[in-house]
């Protein structure tokens, strides 16, 4: 089992990552509408149908964020809840442990002993199954989220495109 120190350290790491990828993240979204924001400016205009497709992108997107939120919310209250029954266990085997030592009840013992042990496995078995969830999920929405990001990126090339192609058009006439 972790010590506590551990688990804190290993926290505030997870957090300063959460962070930086927070800090990220939103800077590259604040650079995306500033060019979304500085291409309007210039005069540049979405057809209907690519506002549409911009909107359904960016709702499928919220929803998927939304869902993931939920997942990190639920992964996290079972994490406090193992920790939790952790530290219940633990603090219950060290009670028996003191409460034995003078006794001549040693099978006793050892049979508390293995019961803990047992529980204390099946719940690190089951925080790693949902470790190993949440990280299957994060790659695959990390893949989603590179697969539009591309969309994105060749849509944007699309419109510059188009614009070009409009504005060629424009000066010849």
């Amino acid at each position: 089992m972790l010590k506590k120190d551990e688990i804190a350290c290993l926290q505030k790491d997870n957090q300063q990552f959460q962070e930086e990828e927070r800090y990220r993240l939103q800077s590259e979204t604040d650079q995306e509408i500033a060019e979304m924001r500085l291409s309007a400016t210039q005069g540049n205009t979405l057809t209907l149908e690519e506002i549409v497709k911009i909107q359904e992108q960016s709702a499928q997107q919220s929803v998927q964020l939304s869902h993931l939120a939920v997942q990190v919310q639920c992964l996290q209250a079972e994490k406090e809840k193992l920790l939790e029954v952790m530290e219940t266990l633990n603090t219950a085997h060290k009670i028996e442990v003191e409460s034995h030592k003078s006794t001549k009840f040693v099978d006793i013992l050892d049979s508390t002993k293995d019961f803990y042990e047992e529980a204390k496995a099946a719940t690190n078995q089951k925080y790693q199954e949902l470790l190993n969830s949440c990280i299957q999920d994060c790659v695959f929405l990390s893949s989603k989220n590179a697969e539009l990001t591309e969309e994105n990126t060749e849509l944007k090339r699309k419109l510059k495109a188009f614009q070009l192609k409009f504005l060629d058009k424009r000066l010849f006439y």
